[in-house]
């Protein structure tokens, strides 16, 4: 396992316990699902948010997806997730469902959140308009490419990937890109909005 002041792999000086089924390189972990253990890399990262999460998931599991939070400690915190509908889950009651999971799993150290929710319908996908990578942004800084869907971070049959971007021309294609997407929340007839605030 590689430590270094750069990048956010797991630290003896955090008060989070260290992910275990993970192998670990300098910017790269790799889960094996063969381990038979539970991932846990990414709910580790959520909780050394310190002022914001953005989760940017191509698909939504409403009964899985608010475990990842339950580590989350920090006590002011906004949350923004850009997700899609598909043809399991695409009601606004579906996202009103993942909301409360999220703001139910959320610590209660967690004393003032706001957590925004858009879901895009899933026919904005045959419109090019969508993406395919899953991506994470904590506190605005650290920017990481995610390999599996929420649900899949508490439980996964499937082996993946979370890759840390530490180089500066990386992290400013992604931005760009993201800030250009994020720009499509606006049309209120492409995407679900669900608020929830501590």
């Amino acid at each position: 396992m590689s430590i270094t002041s750069t990048i956010s792999v797991p630290s003896t000086a955090t008060s989070v316990s260290t992910p275990t089924p993970f192998e670990y390189g300098e910017d790269y972990a790799f889960y094996d699902a063969r381990s038979g253990m539970t991932p846990d890399y990414y709910q580790w990262i959520l909780a050394t948010a310190t002022t914001s999460i953005q989760i940017w998931d191509t698909h939504f599991r409403p009964q899985y997806d608010g475990m990842v939070f339950k580590d989350v400690k920090c006590p002011n915190l906004q949350i923004t997730i850009l997700t899609i509908c598909d043809r399991d889950y695409y009601t606004r009651q579906d996202v009103n469902d993942l909301a409360n999971n999220i703001m139910n799993n959320l610590g209660r150290e967690v004393v003032a959140c706001t957590l925004n929710i858009f879901a895009f319908h899933d026919k904005c996908r045959y419109n090019n308009m969508l993406w395919h990578d899953r991506f994470l942004i904590i506190d605005g800084t650290r920017y990481y490419l995610i390999g599996a869907s929420m649900n899949n971070q508490v439980g996964s049959k499937t082996s993946f990937g979370i890759h840390f971007l530490s180089k500066a021309k990386d992290v400013d294609v992604l931005q760009r890109k993201l800030t250009s997407y994020f720009s499509l929340t606006g049309n209120s007839g492409l995407r679900f909005k669900v608020t929830r605030t501590r």
